[in-house]
């Protein structure tokens, strides 16, 4: 398969999911795709897992998020729904600022439990037990 042979990769992604159909029914759980794969970052030529900091790990993973949000938004013509749940926590001044810089102009839900984290405003909807306000 070419590396970036999107119709090689959909036919390959069918054949492996036909394959697996029964497994995953008995399962209950798809075992194939890419939800299954675990990508390798590093961060100046270190494994990202256990030598990066927390901020740098988030950071990782929120510029994958958005990097994937810019890539369905450009192959459908629509912005998806981005769901941010509680991603300033670990995060310092400089990068939240600097994240809440880079949010693309689309529908986003930011989950917290201190508002005060959030360097981006807009709508606040309160959640308890029982009632959304």
């Amino acid at each position: 398969m070419e590396e970036h042979d999107p119709e090689a990769a959909t036919g390959v992604l069918a054949e492996a999911l036909l394959g697996s159909r029964r497994a995953d029914a008995e399962r209950r759980v798809t075992t194939m795709g890419p939800h299954r794969d675990e990508p390798w970052f590093t961060v100046n030529g270190r494994d990202a897992r256990n030598r990066a900091s927390q901020g740098e790990q988030r950071t990782l993973a929120l510029s994958l998020r958005l990097a994937s949000h810019q890539a369905v938004s450009e192959a459908t013509g629509e912005a998806p729904l981005l769901l941010l749940d509680d991603v300033f926590s670990e995060l310092d001044m400089a990068r939240a600022n600097a994240l809440a810089g880079m949010l693309p102009e689309a529908q986003t839900f930011i989950t917290t439990a201190r508002e005060e984290e959030v360097p981006v405003h807009g709508r606040t909807f309160l959640v308890q037990p029982g009632s959304i306000t």
